[in-house]
C-alpha cells in the first residue's frame, strides 16, 4: 500500500514546527512508530517543539543529520518506522527529493515542515520539489511583525548578512504591504548615500 507525503510550509514563526508536533502526537496516540529527522546545522533546535511536547516515548526516535544529508538520513531509518517526518527540510541535499519518494512507496506517512521561500522570495532549496510531489501542502501563516496582520508571507532577514542561510533569530514574519514598505524604504536610503 502506498503512503503519503505531507508538506507544512509557510514562513518563520507560523506555526509549522509545532503543527509537526501535533501530528507526531497523533501519530504516538495511535501506536505508530515515527522517527523525526532535522538538521545538525539548525542551531535553533528545530525538533524543540517536538521534544517539548511529547514526553519520552517507546516508539518515538529524533535524529540530527550531519551536512543536511539526504542520503545519510535515508540510510538511518529504522525497519520498523511508519511515520517519517523532516523538520526544515529546505536545508537537505536535493536527493530528499527521491529519498521521499521512496518511504512513499515503501508505505510511510512522511510529513515535512519547512520554509517555501528564502529572505528574497526565492524557492528554499528543495521545497519547491517536495511541495510538488506531495499530497498534500499545508501553509501556515505568521502574523507580521510590523503591523500584526495575519498574513505575513516572508521572513525578512534583518540582519546583514548576504548568504541564502543564516540560521538564528535574524528574521521577522512580515506581510507583503510591509516587506514592499521596506524594500522601497531600502531602496530610497541607497539613491539618498
Amino acid at each position: 500500500m502506498a503512503g503519503l507525503i505531507k508538506v507544512i510550509t509557510g514562513e518563520m514563526f507560523s506555526g509549522k514546527s509545532e503543527e509537526l508536533a501535533r501530528l507526531v502526537e497523533q501519530c504516538l496516540a495511535n501506536d505508530h512508530r515515527v522517527q523525526v529527522f532535522y538538521p545538525a546545522m539548525s542551531s535553533r533546535g528545530s525538533t524543540r517543539d517536538i521534544e517539548q511536547r511529547l514526553e519520552p516515548h517507546d516508539h518515538l526516535l529524533v535524529q540530527a543529520v550531519p551536512n543536511a544529508d539526504a542520503e545519510q538520513m535515508s540510510a538511518l531509518v529504522a525497519p520498523t518506522a511508519d511515520v517519517i517526518v523532516v523538520d526544515e527540510a529546505q536545508f537537505f541535499s536535493p536527493a530528499i527529493v527521491r529519498v521521499v519518494r521512496e518511504w512513499r512507496r515503501r508505505g510511510c506517512l512522511v510529513l515535512i515542515g519547512g520554509l517555501d521561500q528564502d529572505y528574497l522570495e526565492h524557492p528554499f532549496g528543495c521545497m519547491g520539489d517536495l511541495m510538488c510531489i506531495a499530497n498534500e501542502v499545508v501553509k501556515f501563516h505568521a502574523f507580521c511583525a510590523a503591523c500584526g496582520a495575519q498574513d505575513a508571507f516572508i521572513s525578512h532577514r534583518i540582519s546583514a548578512e548576504s548568504g541564502q542561510i543564516a540560521v538564528g533569530e535574524s528574521y521577522v514574519p512580515l506581510c507583503e504591504d510591509c516587506y514592499v514598505k521596506t524594500l522601497t524604504q531600502r531602496e530610497e536610503t541607497v539613491f539618498a548615500d
